[in-house]
């Protein structure tokens, strides 16, 4: 059952049978504050929580493999924290696009890519962490808009590759050995 575009939603728990969150699911529902995803969601859609303007904070279950392309999480401008479970493996483009209040991101090792402009304007980022020991492959404009001076942790025996990887982004000066 889809509930996009229910401006009056502002909270809803998924039951454990579902498996999938389908593309634009809550997509505008734009009072949605607080979301219980269980652990038997392993995906979700492109677009499914698209302008949910009031969502602050969500937490996706270990479960969750494939998160879907095209703007996810697109225009969430309330939403401030979100952590990015260890099995999914591409962040698709634009998922995080214009999610301004965002103010950290963990990028889990079992991530191999980042899309196209998937932080793109997320302005109120002030660190990034990755977790891989090998950079992800970042497509075109992924943190277009951001910071350039913020700290990005990097794993100590990564530092000349991550260097590498995020040189049109950050300088130098900016990658820092993450500590454990």
């Amino acid at each position: 059952t889809l509930v996009s575009g229910c401006s009056a939603l502002t909270s809803i728990t998924i039951p454990n049978s579902v498996k999938e969150i389908l593309d634009c699911a809550f997509a505008n529902c734009s009072d949605l504050s607080t979301i219980v995803i269980p652990e038997s969601v392993t995906q979700i859609g492109d677009g499914a929580f698209y302008q949910c303007l009031s969502l602050v904070s969500i937490t996706l279950p270990y479960s969750v493999k494939s998160l879907g392309d095209y703007a996810t999480f697109s225009g969430c401008s309330g939403l401030t924290s979100i952590k990015i479970p260890d099995l999914v493996t591409n962040i698709a483009e634009y998922s995080f696009v214009n999610c301004s209040a965002l103010t950290s991101i963990t990028i889990p090792d079992s991530v191999s890519g980042i899309g196209k402009e998937a932080f793109a304007n997320c302005y109120g980022l002030t660190s990034i962490t990755f977790k891989g020991n090998k950079p992800p492959i970042f497509d075109n404009n992924v943190f277009e808009g951001v910071d350039k001076s913020i700290p990005v942790y990097v794993p100590a025996n990564s530092i000349e590759a991550y260097k590498k990887a995020l040189g049109n982004y950050f300088p130098e000066t900016s990658i820092h050995a993450l500590q454990h």
